[in-house]
């Protein structure tokens, strides 16, 4: 997000009223928005106060900025005003279509303003900023918020896709995107008719498979509760699969499974990128490996869904060696433990976890069948070598 700092110039009727050197009572009457001015250095004005160090005109600054009729608030922001003071506003009005539709039609409006409204806006309006080319190219952040934003359509975020890669651009922002690149390649253009079909099939599923808060820097959750949901999702996703749902969730399991099957493989990508824990637990296990890499790229991944995964010898080998690959996983003792045990985890990354490991696992995997002998030997060693572990 743009830094909202005091402006360093004003114009002059702004600078008698809201300058440094504006007497407080002028000032007090200014963020008021009882001061006679174009609508543009209205807008100054209010926003130059609403920065100031004056707690009593910050506030009343900001309450008329909210409160400012329609009418004066669309003249001033179809002005060429700075950056800062169109992204004051637009962060005020970003749930006004008619007056968003003004900040985004403003070419004066920073290409970083539009990226903050692509992760708030709803459908309309975040179609109105996947039409500005120009922008998305020069700025491809507003390509991932766009991605990002569960409200885009998927024929939205799929075609901004399209364009930055036609164009050589590749949107860091986007944990998957040589994976949706890649499936969009495969899956070729498709029609009108086919791109509805999609956008819906993407809907009914983001009604199961995403959070209300995906996507969005807000909504802070209790960690703990996350954690302990994602394990619970994740569980059920499991059973689902092994066919041991247990019948008091099997119809809704079920449900959620059927839209997930729905979907094309590119929004399958995207919903392993924006979706909870049971999307990626079922997704995970999908055939298309780019829809597998998807889930444990997700921002949203939990460190027991990680866990879990690190243990799972039916996942794709890539899966595995994307975890061991990982500091920020593999520092956890329970992830060094799990892929140890999995015969997919690379011999040499399970050999330098073995020396970081506790008698009990060790012994474990010194009598394990079921991963290479080299690494249970090598467990067996380490044990005799600590004096059998005791």
């Amino acid at each position: 997000m743009l830094e909202l700092t005091p402006l360093e110039t004003l114009p002059p009727t702004v600078e008698k009223i809201a300058g440094a050197n504006a007497p407080a009572a002028v000032k007090l009457m200014a963020a008021r928005g009882m001061s006679p001015l174009k609508p543009g250095d209205m807008l100054v004005a209010l926003y130059q106060l609403a920065v100031s160090d004056d707690a009593t005109i910050k506030q009343t600054a900001n309450k008329t900025a909210i409160e400012l009729p329609p009418k004066m608030l669309s003249g001033g922001l179809s002005e060429p005003i700075d950056i800062r003071v169109l992204d004051f506003f637009a962060r005020r009005v970003w749930q006004k279509p008619p007056l968003l539709e003004i900040v985004l039609l403003n070419k004066a409006t920073s290409d970083e303003t539009f990226r903050h409204l692509a992760t708030l806006c709803q459908e309309n309006e975040l179609e109105m900023i996947a039409r500005n080319e120009e922008r998305l190219l020069r700025h491809p952040p507003i390509i991932a918020a766009l991605y990002l934003n569960p409200k885009t359509r998927q024929s939205t975020a799929q075609r901004a896709i399209e364009l930055a890669v036609r164009n050589n651009v590749r949107v860091d922002g986007i944990p998957a995107f040589d994976e949706a690149e890649r499936a969009i390649a495969e899956s070729g253009v498709s029609s009108t008719a086919q791109q509805a079909i999609d956008d819906a099939a993407f809907k009914r599923a983001a009604e199961v498979a995403i959070d209300a808060n995906a996507g969005l820097i807000m909504g802070a959750v209790d960690p703990e509760e996350e954690e302990r949901r994602a394990a619970e999702e994740a569980a059920v996703a499991d059973a689902l699969a092994d066919g041991k749902v247990a019948p008091e969730n099997a119809a809704e399991a079920e449900e959620k499974k059927k839209r997930l099957d729905e979907l094309s493989p590119a929004a399958q990508i995207r919903i392993a990128t924006l979706g909870n824990s049971f999307a990626r637990a079922l997704l995970i296990r999908n055939k298309n490996k780019q829809v597998a890499m998807a889930c444990i790229k997700s921002p949203s991944l939990k460190e027991t869904e990680v866990l879990h995964f690190a243990g799972n010898r039916s996942l794709d080998e890539d899966i595995i060696r994307y975890i061991a690959a990982r500091r920020q996983w593999t520092r956890h003792y329970g992830v060094k433990v799990q892929l140890c045990n999995n015969p997919k985890c690379p011999m040499p990354t399970a050999m330098g976890f073995l020396s970081h490991l506790r008698a009990p696992d060790l012994k474990n995997l010194a009598r394990s069948k079921g991963i290479p002998s080299a690494v249970a030997n090598a467990a067996k060693q380490l044990l005799q070598a600590r004096g059998g572990g005791h």
